[in-house]
């Protein structure tokens, strides 16, 4: 799928535009087949007919009910760093928009080595939680859960299995299910796939023991939480702030000399960047927003293209994401004039009374 058809489903399960009577009858049609797959699936599992794995190793789930960004890999790193304090954890992605095969698990990081130089052969998000995991994390990649939890076990003697997504995956047991929801995009449009953005029905909550609530500074945070608090589960809630901005050559930390707003040019590949650009608009003078698609693998020619925007607007600081960091390091790093900055948040986590 391109990135302008991205765009446009994701404006689409968000409200945002109205599809036409073809395209709307044709992706509700769509979600009819797909809610009588996935209701199937579940039927199966709560009925015990098909039987989820057991490891041996305990196993915790950060996931979502919808596609796209809502947040997780930041808690998936604060909930493996704090574990790692007492016990080996081995984290385990999907690998999506990985360049490695998915059918095998691909270790990413064996404790204090990481095997990869940046994230366009690994992914984006293996990549980044690779390089900010403590040395008592392993990070694995594989379709596959059980497998490459057998692994993680076997191999690296795991005692704590982090699964990075896989809510709707059901094969692998779970001894705790976290799940994520972005307090401004919520459910979208309450529809399923693909007329929506849900990969399970809101009902399917009940299979969590917490909800993490991201709180992306919507004045609508108190509704998300009184929409949880119907299921009768714990409910945290997740604040990112910034907390400093870097070089992403240098590593050094960049700081405002002056006052007056600096011009940047501001680009991301994430699933709701709109926070992003947010946190930016209070110290900078965005001269302009771009948005990739999620997960998007960075070429030449799309920092080219970045390039000429600065010139044609006199501009030579450019700032992005962690995420779009670990893609883009190989192809900047022999760029002269031109500065590439990370914005580097922190999350805060607080109980919701």
């Amino acid at each position: 799928m391109t990135n302008t058809a991205k765009n446009y489903f994701q404006n689409l399960h968000y409200s945002k535009i109205k599809a036409n009577f073809i395209l709307n009858s044709a992706l509700t049609i769509g979600e009819f087949f797909y809610k009588i797959i996935i209701n199937f699936k579940n039927f199966l599992y709560e009925k015990k007919i098909l039987k989820e794995k057991k490891v041996g190793a305990y196993v915790i789930c950060v996931g979502n009910l919808t596609t796209g960004g809502v947040g997780k890999t930041p808690i998936v790193i604060e909930l493996a760093n704090k574990i790692s304090k007492e016990k080996k954890v081995a984290i385990i992605s999907r690998g999506y928009k990985s360049k490695l095969s998915s059918e095998k698990p691909h270790i990413i990081k064996d404790y204090s080595n990481i095997k990869y130089n940046d994230g366009t052969l690994c992914g984006d998000e293996p990549f980044q939680l690779a390089k900010k995991v403590s040395n008592n994390v392993v990070v694995i990649t594989c379709k596959d859960r059980y497998n490459a939890a057998q692994e993680a076990i076997i191999k690296y003697g795991s005692e704590v299995i982090i699964l990075d997504d896989g809510f709707s995956n059901r094969k692998l047991k779970k001894d705790k299910t976290i799940l994520v929801i972005d307090s401004k995009m919520r459910f979208g449009n309450n529809c399923l796939l693909p007329k929506g953005p849900l990969r399970e029905p809101i009902n399917q909550i009940k299979r969590a023991n917490e909800i993490i609530i991201v709180d992306k500074n919507d004045k609508n945070l108190d509704e998300a939480i009184n929409l949880i608090k119907k299921f009768n589960l714990p409910i945290k809630i997740c604040k990112m702030v910034p907390k400093k901005i870097y070089n992403a050559q240098t590593k050094a930390e960049i700081k405002n000399q002056t006052e007056e707003k600096q011009k940047i040019i501001a680009f991301c590949a994430i699933g709701q960047p709109e926070q992003f650009f947010a946190f930016l608009e209070d110290k900078y003078d965005i001269v302009q927003k771009i948005c990739f698609s999620d997960h998007h693998m960075y070429t030449k020619k799309d920092i080219k293209g970045l390039l000429k925007i600065a010139n044609d607007n006199n501009v030579s600081t450019f700032i992005t994401t962690q995420k779009d960091e670990t893609k883009l390091l190989s192809i900047i790093k022999e760029i002269k004039g031109f500065s590439f900055n990370i914005l580097e948040l922190e999350n805060i986590i607080q109980d919701v009374k």
